[in-house]
């Protein structure tokens, strides 16, 4: 009996297809199947960044009216200028109420207005007064508008914000013009 013979090799043909399979394999792979895990790669992310934005969205959602709102709600951009006049020596002592009103209207609070009675020898025209107040930054900037309202204060000469537990304080010292 002929056994049959293994060292025969693959026909040339055989390999030729082979080789053809795989390169159509790879070309597949390479043209079709990389791109669209890449495509699909690039779709979950935006779908994760949608989300995201869906989640903050509903999560920001009831703020929106009060924004709204708000925006409606624009304060005067023209600043108060009344013509400068003096404070009659009579009503010098309305002074710290018109402070602490100002301070009221700004959403401040009015810690002390003292006044430098020293400073009323002779014919003084101004007097200094010192004011202490607490709040945040932007009720003092309305305090300070506020201010501008008033005829008889002639300049502000020093300011100075110290952080306490709770709010800022602020420290000024006005010139009021008396006459």
């Amino acid at each position: 009996m002929d056994k049959p013979r293994l060292d025969r090799g693959i026909p040339q043909q055989s390999i030729v297809y082979l080789g053809l399979c795989l390169i159509g394999v790879l070309i597949f792979i390479l043209a079709g199947i990389i791109p669209a895990w890449r495509t699909l790669a690039e779709m979950e992310t935006q779908i994760a960044t949608a989300s995201y934005r869906l989640e903050e969205q509903k999560a920001l959602a009831p703020f929106y009216p009060i924004l709204i709102e708000r925006q409606g709600k624009k304060e005067s951009e023209v600043l108060p200028l009344p013509e400068k006049d003096r404070l009659p020596q009579a009503k010098i002592n309305t002074l710290p109420l018109n402070l602490s009103n100002a301070a009221r209207m700004s959403g401040m609070s009015l810690v002390s207005a003292t006044l430098n009675l020293k400073a009323m020898v002779g014919d003084a025209q101004f007097m200094p007064v010192s004011v202490v107040l607490r709040g945040s930054f932007a009720d003092f900037r309305r305090f300070l508008i506020n201010l501008g309202g008033l005829p008889y204060v002639e300049r502000i000469e020093e300011i100075t914000i110290q952080e306490k537990p709770g709010a800022k304080e602020y420290r000024l010292t006005l010139w009021v013009a008396i006459g």
